[in-house]
């Protein structure tokens, strides 16, 4: 039996080994109930892997943090911090009006160096991952996250196959890292060194490790179009190679998509299509509005909520069993 192999890639994140749970879950329910099988039985057919790579960065951070703010007498404000983003995470609206209270209280008791340290605790994190991960300063972190990647790739390919059909779903930031993993993998196979030894290591030879079965890839309040700025202008019109090169050959039923989901008051999200032809030929925008009428969804704080929100996992979960018949077929 042809397993589909699913790698969800979280975004700007702390430390959240249950990261992938929910939407996990509401893949698999999605998928059973468009093939009418029981959740169980998806085992077998969805094979999904977490793409875990926060921890590299995380722990330097924390240790900034406790730079900016010596002596604190909390840590666990931060703690506290965490513990309402995981909530998050795991589609709780609750979680976020304590946590957008936080970021809107300028003092917090034993955080009397800079005012507004929740706030500065969220910069911390969006701005600094993506200051680390930026390979034109040195290309340590970069590499290492990208290993973690591999890594995730090649456990996919362990358990689904080394051949088997890959969906990428990715949130936020991790759009950015799927899409340069991707990008470097194919560029290298075309003679650019792109790919770091280590990483290389960590693919294996794996086609589905490097991307190459790549045939499903959901990007979710994505920033790609705002990262494109990072490259000389002839190179943002060219988005990588989709879908995978070696899709065709092994499962030419299958069709390949790409959806950009964004949310209009999302300030993080963009739609790709308008970046270029190339872009509008292998993308699909689609806007959504995460869940539905709640008023706090109307504002940038709906950034978090994409793989918890059932219609966006619901269309994503239709894809992967129309697919599922095409491999039977």
């Amino acid at each position: 039996m042809t397993r589909i192999a699913v790698a969800i890639v979280h975004g700007i994140e702390i430390a959240d080994p249950a990261f992938a749970a929910t939407p996990t879950r509401l893949l698999r329910e999605g998928f059973a109930r468009e093939l009418g099988v029981g959740v169980a039985d998806t085992e077998d057919m969805l094979v999904v892997e977490p793409v875990h790579w926060a921890p590299h960065l995380e722990e330097r951070q924390r240790e900034l943090f406790a730079r900016i703010y010596p002596g604190q007498t909390g840590p666990s404000f931060v703690d506290e911090l965490s513990r309402l983003i995981k909530m998050i995470n795991a589609g709780s609206v609750a979680a976020l009006v304590p946590f957008a209270a936080s970021l809107l209280n300028p003092i917090r008791c034993g955080l009397r160096a800079l005012r507004y340290p929740a706030a500065r605790w969220m910069v911390l994190h969006f701005v600094g991952d993506a200051i680390a991960y930026d390979r034109t300063a040195g290309a340590a972190n970069y590499t290492a996250i990208h290993e973690t990647f591999a890594r995730g790739l090649a456990a996919l390919a362990r358990r689904a196959g080394e051949g088997a059909p890959l969906c990428v779903i990715a949130h936020s930031f991790g759009t950015v890292l799927a899409s340069d993993y991707v990008y470097d993998q194919q560029q290298s196979a075309q003679g650019r060194a792109l790919v770091a030894p280590a990483v290389a290591a960590a693919a294996g030879p794996a086609p589905l490790a490097r991307g190459e079965t790549l045939g499903w890839f959901y990007t979710m309040g994505s920033p790609l179009a705002l990262w494109s700025l990072r490259y000389p202008a002839a190179e943002l019109d060219r988005p990588i190679g989709f879908p995978g090169g070696a899709l065709a050959d092994r499962y030419p039923a299958l069709p390949g998509e790409w959806v950009n989901f964004y949310d209009a008051d999302d300030v993080l999200a963009y739609p790709l299509t308008g970046l270029s032809p190339e872009y509008g030929r292998v993308v699909e925008d689609r806007a959504v509005s995460l869940h539905g009428w709640n008023p706090i969804f109307a504002t940038p704080l709906a950034h978090p909520y994409y793989w918890t929100d059932r219609s966006v996992m619901r269309r994503i979960a239709r894809s992967l069993a129309a697919g599922w018949r095409l491999l039977g077929e």
